[in-house]
């Protein structure tokens, strides 16, 4: 654990690695202050491990933070909001909040050349970002076909599971029978009056499992629940909602907070995790493990999850602000500890 010092009290936002250069950006208050220049927004750092690990700071003086063209820009922006930072792709891209909305931004972007000499481009980035999926998967609409009719119609998924939100309540059936509305999973509907096809109904057959996402006759929230085919159990998970991603060689489903194995077994880390969506994974280099990074914007909070596939378990999740990974293993994670500006910033350094 270390405290990285910066010069003004600032809210630390994000860090990432630029070479062997740790780029650490945070959103300082004006004060007194006519402007506020690169170097209220932006430090560079080093990372040593001498006599232990720290993190020092370095000039931003003949850096790609000191090129002409992008401090004129910079100072065009005048009072935006530093969201994110990252370095993917050979390009390093700063994410600027310039409305109200977190999608009216400003990026920066600068590109990494072969030399490993860094040219700043333009500040017009917001042109290239990508979106990135929060499912991994489409969600398949029941229609009137699937509709069985009956003393208790129900909605036939794939001829393996019923579902219905008549009578009263959410039923799961395993038998496609509507002699019988009894179920192997139920749950109340707020309408007692709904007809079958009042309900919004969706689903997706990802391996053994089947993702259900209904929506009862007039209310706002939609529900989520996981079929597992091979035990005929159900779960109802509501971070499906945010973002859902398929592990590999069909071991289940991760999602914010926690996962689902085919095998039955699921886990939850609590709350902490609650509005992220997936951002990005990366395998570790013999293939054992896999790091899934969640992303909550208005916060720019980051969950990180590694799975591993031998063990089929997910370790302890690690949560903060600002994340990077060295090519040796070495990862740099910081949180904000409270809403207060600081000029204080704690980090873990992990191996």
């Amino acid at each position: 654990r270390v405290r990285v010092r910066t010069e003004n009290n600032c809210e630390a936002r994000d860090i990432v690695q630029v070479k062997d250069t740790l780029l650490f950006g945070y959103n300082v208050f004006i004060g007194l202050k006519n402007e506020i220049t690169v170097a209220d927004v932006f430090g560079l750092y080093k990372l040593k491990n001498e006599e232990g690990f720290a993190i020092e700071p370095t000039a931003i003086a003949g850096s790609f933070l000191d090129d002409s063209e992008f401090v004129k820009d910079f100072h065009e922006l005048y009072s935006a909001k530093l969201i994110k930072l990252e370095n993917s792709n050979k390009r390093i891209l700063a994410y600027f909040q310039i409305g109200k909305s977190l999608n009216d931004i400003r990026v920066f972007r600068w590109t990494i050349n072969n030399d490993d000499t860094i040219s700043y481009i333009d500040d017009r980035g917001e042109r290239e970002l990508d979106v990135i999926p929060t499912h991994d998967f489409e969600w398949i609409g029941t229609t009137r076909k699937d509709h069985v009719t009956g003393n208790n119609p129900h909605i036939s998924i794939l001829d393996e599971v019923f579902v219905e939100t008549v009578g009263g309540d959410l039923t799961i059936k395993v038998e496609n029978n509507t002699e019988d509305g009894l179920g192997i999973y139920r749950e109340d509907v707020e309408d007692k009056n709904q007809s079958l096809a009042d309900a919004g109904v969706y689903y997706a057959k990802l391996g053994s499992l089947i993702l259900l996402k209904i929506l009862p006759y007039r209310e706002t929230n939609w529900r989520y629940l996981v079929f597992n085919t091979l035990n005929n159990q159900v779960n109802r998970i509501d971070a499906l909602a945010h973002s859902c991603i398929q592990l590999p060689e069909d071991h289940g489903i991760i999602f914010p907070g926690g996962y689902y194995l085919q095998s039955g077994e699921t886990k939850s880390f609590g709350s902490n995790a609650d509005g992220m969506i997936f951002e990005s994974s990366k395998k570790s280099p013999n293939g054992e493990d896999i790091l899934f990074k969640f992303y909550k914007a208005d916060e720019g909070k980051i969950g990180l999850f590694n799975y591993n596939l031998i063990r089929k378990e997910l370790s302890t999740p690690l949560f903060g602000h600002g994340f990077c990974l060295f090519d040796n293993g070495h990862g740099i994670l910081f949180s904000s500890e409270s809403d207060e500006s600081s000029r204080l910033h704690p980090m873990q350094i992990w191996q």
